[in-house]
This record gives structure tokens, sequence and C-alpha cells, in this order.
């Protein structure tokens, strides 16, 4: 029986135990065990000994990261894991969410005007999975905003220094109704909360060429001012239940060679936030 657990600032282990059933029901027993590890007493990765498979949060992560002592050269140019397998030669880290933006970007091909920019609100590890698929699909010109300037510009000089012909620039949150509708494309990478004043700057889509697309990787039952305003708009977009569903779908695989119906995971994720 495979046993793993979670390391993220947020509780989510009701999506944890979702997953554990759901892999259970395909045969793979497994146990999710909470982690009750205090992130900053951390000084290897002996203490996971007893885990076949970590799943990490994007702020946890780059704590882990350090203590690795192998990683895929795509991993270290990415600059992002979201979770950890166990083997004979120690843990390797992957990126879920980065290979579900290609599914979801091959999906949408044609559709996409890769001609537009790219608006990107959060300067974490979701933004910078979300600037690097973006870019793999395609897309060259990357707007940033975010709360702190400092944080989005340590995020820009990173991504400048790693994806050769990228170009991208800081934009202010009181700037964002100034640009001028010439972005394709939209991700929200930030909480989908009342009290982020920044979507409601990004809700009024100025920027944004029609249709367009919205991508946002928040999860919640009740939606944002952002993906509402973008409903009334006709703004196609994927939300973050999407998004989770296909890590999840995609980390059955990868940790435990098993394959799970992603409709009927989504679904069941989908009822659990409600």
């Amino acid at each position: 029986m495979k046993t793993w657990t979670a390391l993220s600032s947020t509780n989510e282990d009701s999506r944890w135990q979702l997953l554990s059933e759901a892999l259970r029901e395909k045969g793979m027993e497994n146990e999710f065990v909470p982690s009750t590890i205090e992130i900053s007493q951390i000084e290897n990765l002996e203490t996971f000994a007893v885990y076949d498979h970590i799943r990490l949060s994007s702020r946890i992560a780059p704590q882990i990261m350090k203590f690795l002592k192998v990683q895929s050269s795509w991993t270290t140019l990415l600059g992002v894991v979201d979770g950890m397998n166990r083997t004979e030669h120690g843990w390797w880290p992957l990126c879920a969410l980065y290979e579900s933006f290609g599914q979801v970007l091959i999906q949408l091909g044609q559709d996409l005007d890769t001609r537009g920019s790219v608006l990107v609100a959060g300067a974490g590890g979701a933004a910078r999975t979300a600037i690097a698929a973006m870019f793999k699909a395609g897309f060259q010109n990357f707007l940033v905003t975010n709360f702190f300037q400092e944080e989005a510009d340590v995020l820009i000089k990173e991504v400048r220094a790693r994806f050769f012909g990228l170009n991208i620039q800081w934009v202010p949150m009181e700037k964002i109704v100034l640009l001028p509708g010439e972005s394709s494309v939209i991700v929200n990478c930030t909480p989908s909360v009342e009290e982020n004043a920044l979507l409601v700057e990004l809700s009024y889509l100025n920027f944004l060429k029609r249709p367009g697309f919205l991508f946002d990787l928040s999860r919640s039952a009740k939606p944002s001012v952002l993906v509402q305003e973008a409903i009334d708009a006709g703004v196609r977009s994927v939300n973050g239940i999407e998004f989770a569903a296909r890590t999840d779908v995609l980390w059955a695989k990868w940790g435990f060679q098993t394959d799970i119906d992603g409709e009927a995971y989504r679904e069941k994720l989908k009822s659990s936030f409600v």
C-alpha cells in the first residue's frame, strides 16, 4: 500500500481524501496522511522517508526543492514543482499543473490568438507555470500585475533569464484600466475572495480582445466578480476546479500508476466545493 501526504499553506485535506478514494476505487490501495510537519523545521528530506508520494503547494515547494539532490532539466528551468515521487534514487519532482495547462491549450488550439498578449495576475508558482505553458504554446508578450511589485520584479527577472524571446513587463494595479485592448488571454492566479481588490480592477476586462479567454486558477463554489463579468461579456473561461482535477488525474498516473476517470473525478471535486 502506498502512503502519501501533502505540504501546503492551505488545508486541502478533503480534496486529497477524495483523490485517495478515487484511487481505491481503481484498485490502488493507498492512504493519505495529513501532514503535521512544521515546514520551517525541515532540515532534510529524511523526514518524509515513510511516504511514497508528496503533493506540494506553490508556496511550500521552493522550501522543499532546495533539499533535492537531483531533478530534471525542465523542472530546473521551470522553477516550479507541485509534487514528488520517491524512487530508488531519491525524490523526483514534477509539475502536473504545467502539463495540465498544456492539455487545455492543445484542446483550444486555433481558438487562441497568440498574437495578443497574456495578462497574468499573481507572481507565485502558478503564475510562473502559466507563463511557461503559454510561451510554449506560442505567446511571446506578457503583462504581470500583482499586489506587491517586489514579488513581480523577481518573477519578471527570472522569467526573462529562463525563456529567450519572451517579452514581459509590470503593470501596476491602478494602471490596468488604462491598458489598450491588446490582450487575448487573462490568467488569474490570485485568491477568489471578496477582499481581493485586484479582481475588481481586472473585471472591467477593457484590456481583453473579444471574445478572449480567462484562465482562473482560484477554486471556489461561488464565482468571483472576475468570473461573473467574464461570463456576462462572453469571454470563454477555464476554472480552477478544472485545473485541479487535471493535475490530480496526472498525479494518479505518475505517483500511483493508476488511471482514474477525469470527468467523474472533476464532478466529485466540483461538488466538494459547494
